[in-house]
């Protein structure tokens, strides 16, 4: 019983010192920070929206902050894509 104890443990310990090396290796470098504006498919489940698309016809009816978001024009200047900064809207909220 005690080497069953013992082998648990020592696997215990080796699966432990393994879940240490891959978090250590897949730390996001400190130099390369994210930008805080995302596209409206990414932005739209954060915001609790059913899609990218309800998220901008709130934009376009007037009912999102117009500082918490970017249009970009494509290079036709017929079209736009759109960003939105999460963090920013919901300091709006509080």
């Amino acid at each position: 019983m005690d080497n069953v104890v013992a082998e648990l443990t020592a696997q215990l310990a080796q699966l432990s010192a393994q879940l240490k090396l891959l978090n250590a290796q897949n730390q996001p470098q400190p130099s390369a920070k994210a930008s805080p504006w995302l596209p409206l498919r990414e932005a739209a489940p954060l915001l609790h929206c059913k899609s990218a698309r309800a998220l901008k016809a709130r934009i376009l009816r007037g009912g999102f902050p117009p500082d918490c978001y970017r249009q970009l024009p494509s290079a036709s200047g017929k079209r736009h894509s759109y960003l939105v900064n999460v963090e920013r809207y919901l300091r709006t909220l509080r």
